[in-house]
Protein backbone atom coordinates (compact mmCIF):
# COMPACT_ATOMS: atom_id res chain seq x y z
CA UNK A 1 0.00 0.00 0.00
CA UNK A 2 3.00 2.23 0.80
CA UNK A 3 4.68 1.53 -2.28
CA UNK A 4 1.24 2.33 -4.14
CA UNK A 5 0.87 5.99 -2.55
CA UNK A 6 4.63 6.48 -3.39
CA UNK A 7 4.30 6.27 -6.89
CA UNK A 8 0.86 7.99 -6.70
CA UNK A 9 2.34 10.90 -5.34
CA UNK A 10 4.55 11.01 -8.22
CA UNK A 11 2.05 10.72 -10.63
CA UNK A 12 0.09 13.30 -9.05
CA UNK A 13 3.32 16.00 -8.97
CA UNK A 14 4.42 14.72 -12.80
CA UNK A 15 1.04 15.72 -13.99
CA UNK A 16 0.41 18.63 -12.32
CA UNK A 17 -1.64 21.24 -14.25
CA UNK A 18 -1.26 24.39 -11.51
CA UNK A 19 0.60 27.72 -13.30
CA UNK A 20 1.81 30.72 -12.06
CA UNK A 21 0.86 33.08 -14.83
CA UNK A 22 3.77 35.31 -13.64
CA UNK A 23 6.53 32.84 -14.75
CA UNK A 24 5.27 33.00 -18.54
CA UNK A 25 5.66 35.78 -20.93
CA UNK A 26 3.29 36.59 -24.20
CA UNK A 27 4.32 34.73 -27.25
CA UNK A 28 3.39 36.17 -31.04
CA UNK A 29 0.93 33.73 -32.65
CA UNK A 30 -0.30 34.45 -36.13
CA UNK A 31 -4.64 34.44 -36.15
CA UNK A 32 -5.92 31.03 -38.05
CA UNK A 33 -8.15 33.01 -40.64
CA UNK A 34 -10.43 30.20 -41.06
CA UNK A 35 -11.47 30.32 -37.30
CA UNK A 36 -15.14 32.43 -36.76
CA UNK A 37 -14.87 36.68 -36.03
CA UNK A 38 -16.53 36.00 -32.71
CA UNK A 39 -14.50 33.59 -30.99
CA UNK A 40 -17.28 33.32 -27.56
CA UNK A 41 -18.53 29.69 -26.91
CA UNK A 42 -22.22 29.22 -27.97
CA UNK A 43 -24.76 27.89 -26.23
CA UNK A 44 -27.26 25.31 -28.05
CA UNK A 45 -30.56 25.93 -27.71
CA UNK A 46 -32.84 22.53 -27.41
CA UNK A 47 -36.35 21.83 -27.65
CA UNK A 48 -37.48 18.78 -25.73
CA UNK A 49 -39.95 16.03 -27.56
CA UNK A 50 -42.36 14.58 -24.73
CA UNK A 51 -41.56 10.98 -24.81
CA UNK A 52 -44.17 8.80 -25.83
CA UNK A 53 -46.59 6.94 -23.53
CA UNK A 54 -45.34 4.06 -21.92
CA UNK A 55 -47.35 2.23 -18.98
CA UNK A 56 -45.64 -0.48 -17.13
CA UNK A 57 -47.27 -2.09 -14.03
CA UNK A 58 -49.11 0.99 -12.68
CA UNK A 59 -46.11 3.46 -13.56
CA UNK A 60 -45.91 5.83 -16.75
CA UNK A 61 -42.74 5.61 -17.25
CA UNK A 62 -42.72 8.38 -20.15
CA UNK A 63 -43.39 11.41 -17.46
CA UNK A 64 -40.22 10.48 -15.68
CA UNK A 65 -37.74 9.59 -18.25
CA UNK A 66 -39.16 13.58 -19.65
CA UNK A 67 -38.92 14.78 -16.39
CA UNK A 68 -35.64 13.43 -15.67
CA UNK A 69 -34.01 14.15 -18.91
CA UNK A 70 -35.27 17.63 -18.81
CA UNK A 71 -33.35 17.60 -15.30
CA UNK A 72 -29.87 16.52 -16.16
CA UNK A 73 -29.94 18.67 -19.33
CA UNK A 74 -30.83 21.96 -16.98
CA UNK A 75 -27.44 20.70 -15.07
CA UNK A 76 -26.07 21.14 -18.73
CA UNK A 77 -24.28 24.67 -18.10
CA UNK A 78 -23.83 24.90 -22.08
CA UNK A 79 -27.26 23.65 -23.16
CA UNK A 80 -30.61 25.66 -22.95
CA UNK A 81 -34.11 24.16 -23.22
CA UNK A 82 -36.27 26.40 -24.47
CA UNK A 83 -39.47 24.23 -24.35
CA UNK A 84 -40.72 21.16 -23.71
CA UNK A 85 -43.19 19.82 -26.51
CA UNK A 86 -45.31 17.27 -27.61
CA UNK A 87 -45.01 15.89 -30.86
CA UNK A 88 -47.67 17.26 -32.72
CA UNK A 89 -45.90 20.74 -32.18
CA UNK A 90 -42.84 19.37 -34.43
CA UNK A 91 -44.03 21.36 -36.73
CA UNK A 92 -43.75 24.68 -34.96
CA UNK A 93 -40.51 24.28 -34.08
CA UNK A 94 -39.07 23.59 -37.23
CA UNK A 95 -40.72 26.80 -38.95
CA UNK A 96 -39.70 28.55 -35.49
CA UNK A 97 -35.71 27.49 -35.98
CA UNK A 98 -36.18 28.80 -40.29
CA UNK A 99 -37.63 32.04 -38.87
CA UNK A 100 -34.68 32.67 -36.42
CA UNK A 101 -32.12 32.12 -39.37
CA UNK A 102 -33.84 34.47 -41.45
CA UNK A 103 -34.42 37.12 -39.02
CA UNK A 104 -31.18 36.12 -36.43
CA UNK A 105 -33.57 36.53 -33.31
CA UNK A 106 -33.36 34.06 -30.33
CA UNK A 107 -37.18 32.14 -30.78
CA UNK A 108 -35.67 28.92 -32.72
CA UNK A 109 -33.93 26.72 -31.26
CA UNK A 110 -30.58 24.25 -32.84
CA UNK A 111 -31.34 20.77 -31.91
CA UNK A 112 -34.68 18.73 -31.01
CA UNK A 113 -34.51 15.91 -29.00
CA UNK A 114 -37.20 12.96 -29.61
CA UNK A 115 -36.94 9.92 -27.50
CA UNK A 116 -38.85 6.67 -26.75
CA UNK A 117 -38.44 3.99 -24.10
CA UNK A 118 -37.97 0.26 -25.87
CA UNK A 119 -37.92 -1.77 -23.21
CA UNK A 120 -38.70 -2.05 -19.42
CA UNK A 121 -38.58 -5.37 -18.01
CA UNK A 122 -38.79 -6.44 -14.17
CA UNK A 123 -37.27 -10.12 -13.53
CA UNK A 124 -37.16 -11.68 -10.30
CA UNK A 125 -34.83 -14.43 -9.64
CA UNK A 126 -35.46 -17.19 -6.43
CA UNK A 127 -32.09 -18.54 -5.15
CA UNK A 128 -32.14 -21.50 -2.90
CA UNK A 129 -30.76 -21.93 0.52
CA UNK A 130 -27.89 -23.95 1.24
CA UNK A 131 -25.23 -25.54 3.83
CA UNK A 132 -21.82 -24.51 3.49
CA UNK A 133 -18.94 -25.16 5.90
CA UNK A 134 -16.01 -23.00 7.62
CA UNK A 135 -12.98 -23.32 9.70
CA UNK A 136 -12.74 -22.13 12.86
CA UNK A 137 -10.25 -23.28 15.52
CA UNK A 138 -9.24 -26.47 13.71
CA UNK A 139 -13.56 -27.83 13.49
CA UNK A 140 -15.54 -27.60 10.34
CA UNK A 141 -18.76 -25.57 11.74
CA UNK A 142 -21.70 -26.32 9.42
CA UNK A 143 -23.89 -23.21 8.39
CA UNK A 144 -27.34 -22.53 6.66
CA UNK A 145 -27.64 -19.38 4.10
CA UNK A 146 -31.32 -18.69 3.76
CA UNK A 147 -33.19 -18.91 0.17
CA UNK A 148 -33.47 -15.19 -0.87
CA UNK A 149 -35.23 -13.15 -3.93
CA UNK A 150 -33.00 -10.94 -6.03
CA UNK A 151 -34.67 -8.75 -8.57
CA UNK A 152 -33.65 -7.00 -11.59
CA UNK A 153 -35.36 -4.06 -13.24
CA UNK A 154 -33.92 -2.70 -16.45
CA UNK A 155 -35.00 0.26 -19.29
CA UNK A 156 -33.78 0.88 -22.67
CA UNK A 157 -34.45 4.07 -24.17
CA UNK A 158 -33.70 5.59 -27.80
CA UNK A 159 -32.76 9.08 -28.07
CA UNK A 160 -32.78 10.68 -32.03
CA UNK A 161 -30.72 14.34 -31.91
CA UNK A 162 -32.40 16.36 -34.97
CA UNK A 163 -31.19 19.33 -36.17
CA UNK A 164 -33.13 22.45 -37.07
CA UNK A 165 -34.65 23.53 -39.25
CA UNK A 166 -33.43 21.43 -41.54
CA UNK A 167 -35.12 18.48 -39.20
CA UNK A 168 -32.25 16.09 -40.12
CA UNK A 169 -30.99 13.36 -37.84
CA UNK A 170 -27.23 14.21 -36.65
CA UNK A 171 -27.02 11.75 -33.77
CA UNK A 172 -28.82 8.71 -32.54
CA UNK A 173 -27.78 7.09 -29.08
CA UNK A 174 -29.08 4.33 -27.53
CA UNK A 175 -29.15 3.47 -23.84
CA UNK A 176 -29.49 0.40 -21.22
CA UNK A 177 -29.92 1.01 -17.22
CA UNK A 178 -30.79 -1.75 -14.76
CA UNK A 179 -31.40 -1.87 -10.67
CA UNK A 180 -30.87 -4.37 -8.28
CA UNK A 181 -32.39 -5.49 -5.26
CA UNK A 182 -32.55 -8.64 -2.94
CA UNK A 183 -34.80 -9.56 0.27
CA UNK A 184 -35.06 -12.72 2.19
CA UNK A 185 -38.87 -12.68 1.60
CA UNK A 186 -40.53 -16.51 0.98
CA UNK A 187 -42.42 -14.81 -1.64
CA UNK A 188 -41.48 -12.76 -4.82
CA UNK A 189 -42.40 -9.27 -4.47
CA UNK A 190 -43.19 -6.23 -6.92
CA UNK A 191 -40.59 -2.91 -6.35
CA UNK A 192 -41.75 -0.24 -8.22
CA UNK A 193 -38.90 1.67 -7.41
CA UNK A 194 -36.74 -0.41 -8.88
CA UNK A 195 -38.17 0.53 -12.15
CA UNK A 196 -38.17 4.02 -11.55
CA UNK A 197 -34.47 3.47 -10.38
CA UNK A 198 -33.44 1.83 -14.18
CA UNK A 199 -35.52 4.91 -16.12
CA UNK A 200 -33.40 6.96 -13.97
CA UNK A 201 -29.94 5.03 -14.80
CA UNK A 202 -30.68 4.89 -18.23
CA UNK A 203 -31.04 8.54 -18.50
CA UNK A 204 -27.85 9.26 -16.85
CA UNK A 205 -25.82 6.81 -19.59
CA UNK A 206 -28.16 8.85 -22.56
CA UNK A 207 -26.69 12.29 -20.48
CA UNK A 208 -23.24 11.00 -20.72
CA UNK A 209 -23.15 10.62 -24.04
CA UNK A 210 -25.14 14.20 -24.86
CA UNK A 211 -22.75 15.89 -22.80
CA UNK A 212 -20.13 14.80 -25.32
CA UNK A 213 -22.16 15.65 -28.36
CA UNK A 214 -22.90 18.93 -27.09
CA UNK A 215 -19.84 19.61 -25.82
CA UNK A 216 -19.17 23.33 -26.22
CA UNK A 217 -16.83 24.80 -29.04
CA UNK A 218 -14.24 27.06 -27.19
CA UNK A 219 -11.09 28.58 -28.78
CA UNK A 220 -7.73 30.00 -28.54
CA UNK A 221 -6.76 33.87 -28.10
CA UNK A 222 -3.94 34.26 -25.80
CA UNK A 223 -0.51 32.62 -25.62
CA UNK A 224 2.36 32.12 -23.26
CA UNK A 225 5.57 30.07 -22.50
CA UNK A 226 7.78 29.98 -19.69
CA UNK A 227 10.80 28.47 -22.52
CA UNK A 228 9.98 25.24 -21.84
CA UNK A 229 5.76 25.05 -21.63
CA UNK A 230 3.13 26.58 -23.74
CA UNK A 231 0.25 27.77 -22.06
CA UNK A 232 -3.43 29.28 -23.70
CA UNK A 233 -6.08 31.64 -22.99
CA UNK A 234 -9.04 29.81 -24.22
CA UNK A 235 -13.28 31.14 -24.50
CA UNK A 236 -14.41 28.38 -22.36
CA UNK A 237 -14.58 28.92 -18.40
CA UNK A 238 -16.87 27.47 -15.54
CA UNK A 239 -20.11 28.81 -17.15
CA UNK A 240 -19.67 26.29 -20.05
CA UNK A 241 -18.58 23.07 -17.05
CA UNK A 242 -15.04 23.77 -17.10
CA UNK A 243 -13.31 22.02 -14.07
CA UNK A 244 -9.33 21.56 -13.34
CA UNK A 245 -7.85 18.95 -15.38
CA UNK A 246 -10.55 18.67 -17.98
CA UNK A 247 -9.08 17.57 -20.92
CA UNK A 248 -9.50 19.35 -24.41
CA UNK A 249 -8.43 18.50 -27.86
CA UNK A 250 -7.23 20.99 -29.87
CA UNK A 251 -7.74 21.08 -33.53
CA UNK A 252 -6.44 23.37 -36.54
CA UNK A 253 -9.23 24.51 -38.75
CA UNK A 254 -8.06 24.78 -42.66
CA UNK A 255 -10.52 25.14 -45.32
CA UNK A 256 -10.97 22.51 -47.95
CA UNK A 257 -10.27 23.90 -52.01
CA UNK A 258 -12.56 21.73 -53.36
CA UNK A 259 -15.81 21.86 -51.03
CA UNK A 260 -14.60 25.21 -49.60
CA UNK A 261 -15.96 23.83 -46.25
CA UNK A 262 -13.45 24.47 -42.72
CA UNK A 263 -12.49 21.89 -41.86
CA UNK A 264 -10.62 21.00 -38.15
CA UNK A 265 -7.69 18.31 -37.90
CA UNK A 266 -6.45 17.62 -34.74
CA UNK A 267 -2.90 18.79 -33.46
CA UNK A 268 -2.87 17.84 -30.30
CA UNK A 269 -4.22 17.78 -26.60
CA UNK A 270 -4.45 20.51 -23.54
CA UNK A 271 -5.47 20.29 -19.84
CA UNK A 272 -7.33 22.96 -17.73
CA UNK A 273 -4.75 24.57 -15.20
CA UNK A 274 -5.58 25.83 -12.12
CA UNK A 275 -6.72 29.14 -13.38
CA UNK A 276 -10.21 29.09 -14.42
CA UNK A 277 -13.22 31.96 -14.77
CA UNK A 278 -16.50 32.75 -15.74
CA UNK A 279 -15.97 32.32 -19.43
CA UNK A 280 -11.91 31.81 -19.78
CA UNK A 281 -9.51 30.13 -18.64
CA UNK A 282 -5.52 28.79 -19.03
CA UNK A 283 -4.11 25.42 -20.26
CA UNK A 284 -1.60 23.69 -20.49
CA UNK A 285 -0.59 22.46 -24.29
CA UNK A 286 0.44 19.01 -25.48
CA UNK A 287 0.34 19.85 -29.34
CA UNK A 288 1.99 17.65 -32.04
CA UNK A 289 5.71 17.65 -32.77
CA UNK A 290 6.19 20.60 -35.02
CA UNK A 291 3.08 21.99 -34.75
CA UNK A 292 2.88 25.76 -33.36
CA UNK A 293 -0.64 27.05 -31.66
CA UNK A 294 -2.51 30.30 -33.47
CA UNK A 295 -5.01 32.55 -32.22
CA UNK A 296 -8.60 30.54 -33.45
CA UNK A 297 -7.65 27.25 -32.73
CA UNK A 298 -10.69 25.27 -31.30
CA UNK A 299 -10.42 23.39 -28.43
CA UNK A 300 -13.13 21.45 -27.69
CA UNK A 301 -13.70 19.42 -23.89
CA UNK A 302 -13.19 15.56 -23.45
CA UNK A 303 -16.53 15.09 -20.65
CA UNK A 304 -14.90 11.10 -20.35
CA UNK A 305 -14.33 9.86 -16.93
CA UNK A 306 -11.33 10.85 -15.12
CA UNK A 307 -8.56 9.63 -13.15
CA UNK A 308 -10.24 10.77 -9.79
CA UNK A 309 -13.54 8.68 -10.61
CA UNK A 310 -11.65 5.80 -9.33
CA UNK A 311 -11.70 7.03 -5.96
CA UNK A 312 -15.93 8.15 -5.89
Amino acid sequence: MRIFFYFLIIFLTGCSTKINLADYRPVYAPKNENAPKKLNAEIKKISLVKFPKYYYRSLYLNEIATNDLLNSLENLKFVKVLRVIDETKIKDEIKAAEISKETDDNIGVDYLLKGKIISSTYTPHYHKGYYYYVKYKGKKIRKYSPPYYSYTACTQISLDIYTLPEFIIKNSLTANGCAYYSDTSSISRYYPELIIKSVKKTIENLTASLKTFFAPKGYIYEIRTDGDDLIAKITLGRNQGIQEDTKLNVYRLKKDKITNEVEKIKIGEAKVSNLIFDNSCWVVLDLDENIKPQIGDMVIPSFNSSFWDLFR
